[in-house]
C-alpha cells in the first residue's frame, strides 16, 4: 500500500501540473491522521477512569484513616483528663471528722448502664478575683445526665457546693474604698455545675473497704451505727472507670485507682474514744492517680 501510493506520488510530480496534484495528494495522505476512532476515546476514557477510580479509593482511605486516627486521639485525651481530673479531687477527700457537712458518698447506679455518682467534701484552692470564684471547703459530686435525643449516652456532671461563707463584702475600717473584688465574690452563687464531656456511655465507682479488704459498690459516711459500732470513715482507696463511645458505636474505657491517704485517721466512737482505723495488709500497692489508664476494650 506504501510502495503504490509512492509510485503514484512521483507519476504525479513528473506530470505537467504535478505541483499542484502533487498537494493536493499531500492534503488527502494526511487527511485521516487528524483525529482518533470512536474505539480509541473508548479504551482511552475506560483507562483515565480505572486510573481516577484508583486515585480516589487511595486518597479517601488516607482521609478516613486521618480522621479516625484524629478522632481517637481526642476520645483518649478527653477521657485520660476526665479520669485524672476526677481521681485528682477524690484524693484529697476530706473525713467526716473535719468538720460538720463533711461527708463520703458514693451510690451505685443501673446494673445493665453503669451510671453511677459519687459526692465527696474537698478543699479547692483558687486565687481570689474578679473572675475567678472564690476557694475554700465545697461539696464536689460527679454523675452521669441523659443526653438529650441521643439514647444510651450521658454527659458528665460536675457539681460545686460551697460550704464555707464567703467574706463580708464590705467591712468599717475608716476607710472609703471598697473592694471590687470583694464585692464580686460575694455575689457568686454557692453552687457552680458544669458538663465536662459528652458521649459517655457509663461511669463504675468501687471503694474499698479498709475494714475487710472487699471492693464494694456504695459507700456512705452518713449512715449512723447503733453503738458500740465505729462510724464510717472514708473508703481505703477508689477505683473509677469512665466509658466513653465513639462516632461508629465502639465503646472504650480509661479507669484508675486512687488511694485516699486521709482515710487512715483516727475516727471517734459514740463513748468519746478514739479508734484508729485498721492497716491494710491488702491495700498495699495500689496504684496512684497516674496508674491504669486503660484504651480500648
Amino acid at each position: 500500500m506504501v510502495r503504490v501510493h509512492s509510485t503514484l506520488a512521483k507519476a504525479a510530480v513528473d506530470s505537467p501540473t504535478g505541483s499542484r496534484r502533487a498537494a493536493r495528494y499531500r492534503a488527502w495522505l494526511t487527511l485521516g491522521r487528524e483525529g482518533f476512532t470512536l474505539l480509541e476515546i473508548l479504551v482511552a476514557t475506560a483507562i483515565l477512569a480505572l486510573i481516577l477510580m484508583t486515585v480516589y479509593g487511595v486518597l479517601s482511605r488516607a482521609l478516613y484513616a486521618k480522621n479516625h486516627s484524629e478522632e481517637h486521639a481526642d476520645l483518649y485525651a478527653s477521657g485520660r483528663e476526665a479520669v485524672l481530673k476526677m481521681a485528682d479531687e477524690i484524693e484529697g477527700s476530706l473525713p467526716p471528722t473535719a468538720g460538720p457537712n463533711i461527708s463520703f458518698v458514693g451510690i451505685p447506679g443501673t446494673e445493665n448502664v453503669p451510671t453511677d455518682a459519687v459526692q465527696f467534701a474537698v478543699v479547692v484552692r483558687r486565687q481570689m478575683g474578679v473572675s475567678q470564684s472564690r476557694g475554700g471547703r465545697a461539696m464536689v459530686s460527679y454523675s452521669l445526665d441523659p443526653v438529650k435525643d441521643t439514647p444510651n449516652l450521658f454527659a458528665l456532671r460536675r457539681q460545686e457546693q460551697m460550704l464555707t461563707e464567703a467574706p463580708p463584702a464590705n467591712v468599717d475600717d475608716g476607710s472609703d474604698s471598697a473592694d471590687p473584688a470583694a464585692e464580686t465574690n460575694s455575689q457568686q452563687p454557692s453552687v457552680l455545675a458544669a458538663y465536662l464531656l459528652d458521649q459517655v456511655a457509663g461511669l463504675r465507682f468501687r471503694y474499698l473497704d479498709p475494714a475487710s479488704g472487699d471492693w464494694v459498690d456504695k459507700w456512705d459516711t452518713t449512715d449512723v451505727p447503733p453503738p458500740p459500732q465505729v462510724p464510717v470513715g472514708l473508703p481505703g482507696a477508689v477505683e473509677i472507670t469512665l466509658f466513653l463511645a465513639d462516632a461508629n458505636g465502639g465503646t472504650y474505657d480509661f479507669g484508675t485507682i486512687v488511694d485516699l491517704p486521709l482515710y487512715a485517721l483516727p475516727t471517734p466512737t459514740p463513748g468519746g474514744a478514739v479508734t484508729g482505723a485498721q492497716s491494710l495488709g491488702g491495700a498495699q500497692g495500689l496504684g496512684g492517680t497516674g496508674g491504669g489508664l486503660g484504651g480500648p476494650n
